[in-house]
């Protein structure tokens, strides 16, 4: 008998539970262009690759350090090339990057 009393005490509370977590629908998606206001900054003088290379790091729970550690990469991939005699490594290392 106490146990047919607890859930009968529990079940509301667990219905109760379950409608009140917010629904994946609930969420707004964002319109319009990105702010890449963040991007820019990071990007120094890779800022016109943003609109390539932010989508990588967007949603990421450190995305600061994710476009530093991009742009770090593309800086040291140009600096490799030229290094070698490359020739468009600027433009090479961003497409290796961010694809």
């Amino acid at each position: 008998m106490k146990f047919a009393s607890i859930v009968v005490l529990a079940l509301p509370a667990v219905a109760l539970a379950q409608t009140s977590s917010p629904a994946s629908t609930d969420i707004p998606t964002p319109t319009g262009p990105p702010d890449l206001s963040v991007c820019k900054k990071q990007a120094d003088t890779y800022a016109d690759a943003c609109p390539k290379c932010n989508p990588k790091c967007v949603g990421s729970s450190a995305y600061e350090n994710c476009l530093y550690s991009i742009f770090s990469t593309i800086n040291y991939i140009q600096s490799q090339c030229w290094q070698h005699g490359g020739r468009s490594c600027r433009e090479d290392a961003i497409n290796q990057v961010c694809g």
